[in-house]
């Protein structure tokens, strides 16, 4: 049996497998959706992860595709899974919707590898610095207070999956310069409460924040990206294959290609490797912050 798999997962593992079983079956979409007197754009929705098709409609592409046994019946579980929607989508008027499925990503994932050079990673921020970072954001896009409020929120609300059951393995690696960098209005006070909340998060087991100083070589000239494992499923294999997500100033790109994903694994060990380990981390974090 399947667990409940949040929708963003459920909804990309049910169009990968369903893209995989008609390729195998030697079939375009254009036959498929001949045979089953569809348009060819339900299917490519259902095949890219637009939409989560009905149990009925899986059924129906798993008869075409003379599928059963037991990854047929897992593919219906997941189609069945009435899981609620994320908390996520409760923000649309605030998140855009790429942002809205990294999110929802990184929800599910069981693992997350982040790199940051310019900014504390949203996971890892204090109510005050993620309502910097929104005020700083509301003056090149204006928005009423409410809007910048629910922003900061939707950024706290995102650490729950620290503490999930099972949590995700979260290794952080941060520039030095991140640790002396201060947003907007933010004063000295805040700073210190935020590298006071870093030392506290970074206690969880499944925690690791590391920190690449200045003065040593840095491997690369990347702003910050992130890098999502994901849980298996019997038969099925992994739920998503590993995405890395690059954001900038209101852009978040999901990277899926294989090739490019491994480049960002790559970089990563790099950095793991040029940084300090974890308890050297906490004495600079420390010290920074005068703790």
């Amino acid at each position: 049996m399947i667990g409940e798999v949040n929708p963003t997962l459920r909804r990309r593992k049910v169009a990968t497998e369903l893209r995989r079983l008609r390729e195998e079956a030697g079939l375009n979409g254009v036959r498929v959706a001949g045979s089953l007197r569809w348009s060819t754009s339900k299917l490519s929705r259902m095949e890219t992860g637009q939409v989560a098709p009905s149990a009925d409609d899986v059924a129906k592409l798993l008869t075409l595709y003379h599928t059963d046994g037991e990854r047929g019946e897992l593919l219906l579980q997941l189609a069945e899974n009435d899981a609620p929607k994320g908390w996520w989508e409760g923000y649309s008027d605030v998140l855009p919707e790429v942002l809205r499925e990294y999110i929802g990503l990184e929800h599910g994932a069981s693992s997350i590898r982040s790199w940051n050079a310019n900014v504390l990673p949203g996971l890892l921020q204090t109510r005050a610095y993620a309502t910097e970072l929104a005020k700083i954001n509301q003056r090149l896009d204006p928005a009423p207070p409410s809007r910048i409020e629910r922003r900061a929120h939707a950024r706290l609300l995102r650490q729950q999956v620290l503490t999930r059951e099972p949590p995700p393995s979260c290794t952080v690696v941060l520039d030095e310069a991140v640790l002396r960098r201060r947003f907007g209005d933010g004063d000295a006070a805040m700073m210190r409460e935020q590298l006071r909340h870093l030392l506290k998060v970074g206690e969880l087991p499944n925690i690791s924040i590391r920190v690449l100083l200045l003065e040593h070589a840095h491997p690369l000239d990347f702003s910050g990206f992130v890098l999502l494992g994901f849980p298996s499923l019997p038969v099925l294999g992994p739920i998503s294959a590993d995405i890395a997500v690059s954001e900038e100033y209101q852009a978040v790109a999901l990277v899926e290609a294989e090739e490019r994903v491994y480049r960002y694994s790559l970089l990563f060990d790099l950095l793991c490797q040029a940084a300090l380990d974890e308890e050297s981390s906490r004495d600079c974090i420390a010290s920074l912050g005068g703790l």
